[in-house]
């Protein structure tokens, strides 16, 4: 298994594998981790374009995105993480993460290998100082592996989403990644 950036000849790949992943949201065992109708189908394509777009500005631009894909050996996409801007322009120093782990190969490892890869990638970076993120509440498992790997909870806000006639609430947490280095 490899984790790379991801470059734009990844995207078509990225978004077939997005849209498997989001259709498991919430299935079975598996938490609800993205507040997602279930009338809607697949990543709209307002986020894909968001992607597009990202990858092709630089860092620190309003905009900018980063992408990892962790691979498998036969070049199938398991797990993603990403950083973007988010906010105005006075939060540079902060960037949102997202990401997921195929559910064939959860609780292997592979969603602290991605989340280690991000925070080494925001250390290395002097202008990035804290890596923020939004958990559904409900979504235990990735809210311990952030917990574990160091996060702190600035907050929930409950009742954040109504999705299907259900009520899901929505943490935040953050980390300084500058801190221990």
């Amino acid at each position: 298994m490899t984790i790379a950036p991801a470059v734009q000849s990844d995207l078509e790949a990225f978004f077939t594998y997005i849209d498997q992943h989001l259709s498991e949201s919430g299935t079975g065992d598996t938490p609800v981790f993205q507040p997602t109708p279930k009338s809607q189908q697949g990543f709209p394509a307002a986020g894909k374009q968001t992607f597009i777009t990202g990858l092709g500005c630089s860092q620190g631009d309003k905009g900018w995105r980063k992408l990892w894909l962790a691979k498998d050996d036969a070049n199938n996409i398991i797990g993603h993480a990403d950083i973007r801007y988010h906010g105005d322009g006075l939060s540079f120093h902060r960037v949102l993460l997202g990401m997921g782990v195929d559910s064939s190969i959860r609780k292997s490892g592979l969603g602290t290998r991605l989340l280690n890869t991000v925070i080494a990638f925001c250390q290395e970076n002097p202008e990035i100082e804290w890596l923020d993120l939004s958990v559904l509440s409900e979504n235990t498992p990735a809210r311990n592996l952030y917990l574990k790997s160091g996060f702190s909870v600035t907050g929930e806000v409950r009742d954040r989403f109504r999705v299907d006639g259900r009520s899901i609430s929505d943490t935040t947490m953050t980390l300084n990644v500058k801190m221990d280095s």
